[in-house]
């Protein structure tokens, strides 16, 4: 019975055979443009647990790689390397930033990357 109870509830929110907008892919995708550093951070975190069953994935966080925060850069780097072998194409970028990005976690964040990605 409660079980019912819960699944009413939220179809009344959320309405029969709609997807709540904060787990479609696109919305985070969108996301990791956001003017708000915080809200760009967790898009990539989110994107990175999502998978890369939507190939719009990898090239939003290839994007997010280049953000001006470090925080951002960081989590678009692990969201990246739980992306697996289709993040592969990030490599060079990584590459990069393992040698100029200005943070250090950045830089080691990118080095370690760079390791399982080119692989």
């Amino acid at each position: 019975m409660r079980r019912v109870l819960i699944v009413l509830l939220l179809l009344s929110l959320y309405g029969c055979g709609k997807v709540p907008p904060t787990t479609r892919v696109s919305y985070w995708v969108e996301a990791v443009r956001a003017p708000d550093a915080r809200l760009r951070k967790k898009a990539a975190f989110t994107l990175g647990n999502l998978g890369t069953t939507d190939p719009t994935v990898v090239s939003a966080l290839r994007k997010a790689l280049t953000d001006g925060d470090a925080a951002v850069r960081s989590e678009a780097i692990l969201a990246l390397l739980k992306c697996g072998p289709a993040a592969a194409e990030a490599v060079p970028t990584l590459i990069d930033m393992r040698q100029r990005d200005p943070n250090p976690q950045v830089r080691r964040y990118a080095a370690k990357a760079v390791e399982k990605l080119a692989n």
